[in-house]
């Protein structure tokens, strides 16, 4: 609590928060009254020593590198990474309605607006319609995979990053990145990404903590598909069901 009044100026502004961090001059809006738990969100982002700090070695970006952030939640981490010219360009992909409309005013508010690119959508093994199960341990949750005309408050349109970059003729490279905290559907994104990882190798900075084996799973399949990938798992979570990995990345380079 002390550091985050020390390092952060918060103001309400209308139904959100406005975080202003003072070393880096960023701001960010939060959607509920921040506490102490703030502190960590942004640590993250800023701290190499943090586990889920994800553009440490292996990764290696530069102002060249597109960025594909699943999950970008309220931007940070985007607004980070081309304010240290980590990317020329940063997707982001919010299911969250709110929470895409916060990014986008962070990116306003940052002058960064140029360089993001906001798909109100979610991430996953396959095109359509999802919503977001949670399981009995409240950090499990998964995607549900609904047919087209399935009628659900919760649902949210759902895209996977090879028919994105079909789409929008994109071609992910060495130098580029897939960073991905999809509460859950981790796993999924990499699934959605068989195409983009076997033709190009995009590096990866994958949450794996959500689930109990998902960290073993990425890496069989990881080791099956780009053999040549270097990886690393960071950290261990002791707040879930049993200790898990909390982040695996992956580069050729």
């Amino acid at each position: 609590t002390r550091r985050l009044a020390y390092e952060t100026e918060i103001t309400q502004a209308g139904d959100a928060w406005r975080v202003l961090l003072r070393d880096s001059g960023l701001s960010f809006f939060w959607p509920s009254e921040p506490d102490q738990n703030l502190h960590f969100v942004i640590e993250q982002e800023f701290s190499a020593a943090n586990p889920h700090h994800y553009t440490t070695s292996p990764i290696q970006l530069t102002d060249h590198s597109t960025v594909l952030d699943i999950g970008a939640c309220e931007g940070l981490f985007a607004f980070r990474a081309l304010r240290e010219r980590l990317a020329k360009c940063v997707i982001c992909f919010e299911p969250s309605e709110a929470m895409a409309a916060l990014l986008q005013r962070g990116a306003v508010t940052n002058n960064l607006s140029e360089g993001i690119t906001i798909e109100p959508c979610g991430v996953g093994n396959q095109t359509g319609r999802a919503r977001m199960v949670v399981g009995d341990n409240p950090d499990a949750g998964h995607l549900e995979y609904l047919s087209s005309d399935a009628a659900h408050p919760e649902t949210v349109p759902v895209t996977t990053i090879d028919d994105y970059c079909n789409k929008n003729g994109l071609e992910l490279g060495a130098g580029d990145l897939i960073k991905a905290d999809a509460e859950g559907a981790d796993l999924d994104v990499l699934l959605g990404a068989e195409k983009q990882i076997r033709d190009g190798a995009p590096q990866l900075a994958i949450t794996t903590y959500h689930v109990d084996d998902h960290a073993e799973r990425m890496i069989e399949w990881l080791r099956k598909n780009r053999p040549d990938y270097k990886l690393r798992l960071k950290g261990l979570a002791f707040w879930t069901a049993r200790p898990r990995p909390i982040l695996l990345q992956a580069s050729t380079l």
